[in-house]
């Protein structure tokens, strides 16, 4: 049982090979979290008290017809919110990334006195959802914006690129 945990925990990024994420760590960022659990993979960068934190996970059932931009925010405003994490969007947006269509939120976060900032980015591969994410103190979430843009111009995903869909139609998950 040990074994299968430890392998089920291998890197999620290396960058001596080629995997289903490749990526460009910005200078001045420090890898801190870089692993594989049972199909979902995480990578995480800091630096001073801001974050950059890529998550690759599994999609199930019809998860993967709903629109881009209706799962970014309820990601995004969902995040802590059992524990009185108040969320708030400031601004939504459709990008490309990688050549995949993708939804950015930015918006703030408060958890009693501390405040932060972030911008997400939630795209697809095929059998997964990828969440991209800035966090960084309140007014701060600016001066990363050139290290925000280097990490993300660095990501490459693996698999095709799927067409782009509407941004809603009514009803269209369902079937």
């Amino acid at each position: 049982m040990l074994l299968l945990v430890l392998l089920a925990c291998a890197p999620a990024w290396n960058p001596d090979r080629p995997g289903p994420i490749e990526l460009t760590i910005p200078p001045g960022w420090a890898l801190t979290r870089n692993y594989r659990f049972f199909g979902s993979a995480t990578v995480v960068l800091t630096r001073g008290e801001a974050a950059i934190s890529l998550s690759r996970r599994p999609e199930h059932g019809s998860a993967g017809r709903l629109p881009l931009d209706l799962v970014a925010g309820v990601r995004a405003l969902s995040w802590g919110r059992r524990v009185g994490v108040e969320n708030a969007l400031l601004a939504e947006h459709d990008l490309l990334l990688d050549g995949r269509r993708a939804c950015a939120v930015t918006g703030q976060r408060q958890w009693r006195t501390a405040r932060s900032a972030y911008t997400m980015v939630l795209t697809r591969t095929p059998g997964h959802t990828v969440e991209i994410t800035l966090h960084a103190p309140g007014e701060a979430l600016d001066g990363y914006a050139a290290d925000w843009g280097v990490f993300l111009d660095g990501l490459h995903l693996a698999g095709p690129v799927e067409p782009d869909g509407p941004l809603f139609e009514e009803d269209a998950w369902r079937r």
